[in-house]
């Protein structure tokens, strides 16, 4: 694939789909920094803080939560910090527990597997050995009852890519795990009934997880490499509160037994909620990616002349297209009306370049850009009731603090509200704002 901005509206699709930047060659092309813009401080970004706590980390363990909205970016930033912790030649294992798992149903005995599954796959492909011992106890934990090995042998043998001159014992291994994934990700019944089995016996998953981290441990020293394994495990901010609450604080004494570096993503709206303290203790100094402040509030006002978040916008949207595709005004719209949410904005380039083209304008004029925000603004504000309009006019007045109330929870989950800075505070989604203004909802 060519990294190429876009020249002409025809190419406004492909330069701005909502996927997130993965290979090395992507991120050199399209990736702005916007450390400044989401942080006030250009010091504080999360790849590179990251990138010397792993470098400073020789023999204590590195586990974190990773907090942001929904489509702020924070995969980006995960894959950018998978390529730097490569090159530093850590065995480094990325998983999309949304895309491998089923997001909508988890258990933190799923999580737990996934990553016996991540580092199995990876000391494969790096030919790290697995002992002959080791294989034999994983594979006699999954077809320890006549009921967990009938479920796995239903579900058919996965079809899978064994690398040339992988040894016949883990080459078994992994076609069990990816038989039990399959599972895991689209077979409800089939689920239920290896959950039952398992979860039990999870104080022997993690003692198998233990082992292969030993193993490879060793092995890696004696090559030279960073001896401690990381783990980054994407997508567990988008899972239900009822069970991002059983696998972070319930359970969240499992992950802490395990000898690796590990990442996870975290639910933004439970980083508002009581239970956040608790599960601090298992996964201490969280990292938070904010929205670009498109207005900065500052001592109960926003502040005058503040132009670093539209400065910001404005060249992500430069490295991925060539700005005379944008009149000025619609840049200008579809940039304020965002609020900084990169997700939203791409959303509604998308649209508005599509209305351009069957104008046959060469240009996204400022009614393309506004029918396209509207699309997104009948979107937004039909994600809350009426019960929430007195929690939003008091943040309109000015009240940005954010509290652990049940509302906000609420309203920082469907996107209503927009969390700034990391540092609690928080603002009206411009497009929530307008349509309460318009609407006489809320009044100043």
């Amino acid at each position: 694939m060519l990294y190429l901005k876009a020249q002409e509206l025809s190419q406004i699709q492909d330069v701005f789909n909502a996927n997130p930047l993965q290979e090395e060659a992507e991120i050199d092309q399209f990736y702005q920094d916007a450390t400044e813009a989401r942080t006030g401080d250009a010091y504080s970004g999360f790849v590179e803080k990251m990138d010397l706590l792993l470098e400073d980390s020789r023999y204590s363990l590195i586990h974190k939560l990773f907090i942001g909205h929904a489509g702020v970016g924070k995969t980006t930033e995960l894959y950018r910090l998978k390529h730097r912790a490569e090159e530093k030649n850590f065995l480094t294992c990325m998983g999309r527990c949304d895309i491998d798992l089923d997001s909508g149903d988890i258990e933190y005995t799923d999580v737990l597997f996934y990553i016996l599954d991540l580092l199995v796959n990876k000391a494969s492909f790096e030919r790290l050995k697995i002992s002959d011992k080791v294989v034999k106890k994983i594979e006699n934990y999954w077809n320890s009852s006549t009921e967990l090995t009938r479920t796995i042998s239903m579900q058919g043998e996965t079809e899978l890519s064994i690398g040339a001159g992988t040894e016949r014992g883990i080459a078994n291994v992994i076609r069990l795990l990816a038989n039990v994934k399959a599972i895991l990700k689209n077979s409800a019944e089939s689920k239920r009934e290896i959950r039952t089995q398992i979860e039990p016996r999870s104080s022997e998953l993690i003692h198998q997880i233990k082992e292969v981290i030993n193993e490879v441990r060793n092995q890696l020293q004696e090559k030279g490499r960073p001896e401690i394994p990381f783990v980054i495990l994407d997508g567990l901010d988008k899972i239900p509160l009822t069970q991002a609450r059983k696998i972070f604080q319930e359970n969240g004494s499992r992950f802490q037994d395990l000898p690796i570096h590990l990442l996870v993503t975290f639910p933004i709206s439970l980083s508002y909620t009581p239970e956040y303290k608790d599960i601090q203790v298992w996964f201490p100094n969280p990292e938070k990616l904010p929205m670009i402040k498109i207005r900065n509030w500052q001592q109960g006002a926003y502040q005058e002349g503040y132009t670093e978040g539209v400065d910001t916008v404005k060249a992500i949207i430069g490295k991925r297209a060539d700005l005379s595709l944008f009149a000025e005004e619609a840049l200008q719209e579809l940039i304020y009306y965002t609020g900084g949410y990169i997700r939203d904005l791409f959303r509604c380039i998308c649209e508005a370049a599509l209305r351009a083209r069957l104008r046959k304008s060469s240009v996204i004029e400022l009614e393309d850009a506004r029918k396209a925000l509207a699309v997104l603004e009948s979107d937004i504000n039909g994600r809350y009731g009426d019960e929430l309009i007195g929690k939003m006019e008091d943040i309109y007045n000015g009240n940005k603090h954010v509290s652990s109330s049940e509302e906000i929870t609420v309203l920082l989950q469907n996107g209503a509200v927009l969390e700034y800075n990391g540092t609690r505070w928080c603002d009206l989604h411009p497009l929530v704002e307008k349509w309460l203004v318009e609407n006489n909802k809320i009044s100043g």
